[in-house]
């Protein structure tokens, strides 16, 4: 359970107002009537300190370890045994307000005044104290500084703690930010990347509509085993999509034809054949076609031509 110091002086206000009530009303039923007079205006500056406290007035406490001090101290019968007098313990009280309320610096100055208005009463009175009452005073009163001084310290490594953990959450989270960042720009150099990827691959085997359901794939460079895996998955995408009924590959801008480059060719043909279009394959050379003779590479599933002009020409013929 956690308690705030604004809870702590609030609710010792209140257990003072209450407690000087009960006082009061015992003293006037045994008709005590200074002493409840005193306890009654206690009750009301108690009242009003805390109305006082709850408002922003941060010096309530202070006056009422004053006010509580002088109180005791004038209040106390002194009652002599033998000619000395002893020191009462409730003299401590002013300091453990103060303890719980506000600073080891207003916990000596409760535990001095009340004493020492006390003694000095004693003292006018001719009297003597027991000096025993005063050592164990003073040892009260120095054992109650410790207890605030490992309170405070205790709180001050709390604080210090949370501090600490709010640091590392915020470090944390900064650091949790900073990765999302770094992940949306990764995926950002990726999507990059794959879109530039997309246009290699478009570039490298580009379907280009001639007319209505008729594709022209026109293929530059050599024909490795990679691109024609390329070659079929593209010309059967872009036939699919649009519906294409004739697909016209150019290979007159192929460096070397050689039996693989005819697989591959045969294949994307076959491939295509399955979805409908019929394929024919323009710009065989002089060269293209002496080496696939010596080769004995036949395309017979494969309608051959000069150039896509002829192809479109046989089209309309």
């Amino acid at each position: 359970m956690t308690i705030t110091q604004r809870q702590v002086v609030t609710l010792g206000l209140g257990i003072l107002i209450v407690g000087n009530t009960i006082f009061f009303g015992l003293l006037a039923l045994n008709q005590h009537w200074t002493r409840a007079t005193i306890v009654g205006m206690m009750s009301i500056i108690d009242f009003a300190l805390l109305i006082a406290y709850r408002r922003g007035w941060q010096h309530a406490p202070n006056v009422l370890i004053i006010i509580a001090a002088l109180t005791i101290a004038f209040i106390l019968d002194i009652i002599p045994i033998n000619g000395v007098v002893a020191l009462p313990m409730v003299l401590l009280f002013p300091a453990v307000l103060a303890m719980a309320m506000t600073s080891p610096l207003w916990m000596t100055i409760g535990a001095f005044l009340t004493a020492a208005i006390y003694v000095v009463r004693a003292l006018a009175a001719g009297l003597t104290l027991n000096i025993y009452d005063v050592i164990a005073y003073s040892m009260l009163t120095g054992i109650l500084l410790l207890a605030r001084a490992v309170l405070d310290t205790a709180a001050r490594q709390a604080d210090e703690a949370r501090q600490r953990a709010e640091a590392a959450q915020a470090h944390a989270e900064e650091q949790a930010h900073a990765l999302e960042a770094a992940n949306a720009r990764q995926q950002a150099q990726l999507d990059e990347q794959r879109r530039l990827l997309d246009l290699v691959a478009t570039l490298e085997i580009p379907a280009i509509t001639l007319a209505e359901g008729i594709l022209f794939a026109p293929i530059v460079g050599r024909l490795d085993s990679r691109r024609s895996v390329l070659l079929t998955s593209r010309l059967l995408e872009a036939a699919h999509h649009q519906r294409a009924h004739h697909v016209i590959i150019d290979i007159s801008g192929v460096s070397t034809v050689d039996t693989a480059v005819a697989q591959a060719l045969i294949h994307a043909a076959q491939a295509l054949k399955l979805l409908g279009c019929r394929v024919t394959l323009s710009g065989i050379s002089s060269d293209v076609a002496l080496t696939l003779t010596q080769q004995n590479v036949r395309l017979s599933d494969i309608v051959t031509v000069r150039s896509p002009q002829e192809a479109l020409m046989m089209r309309y013929a």
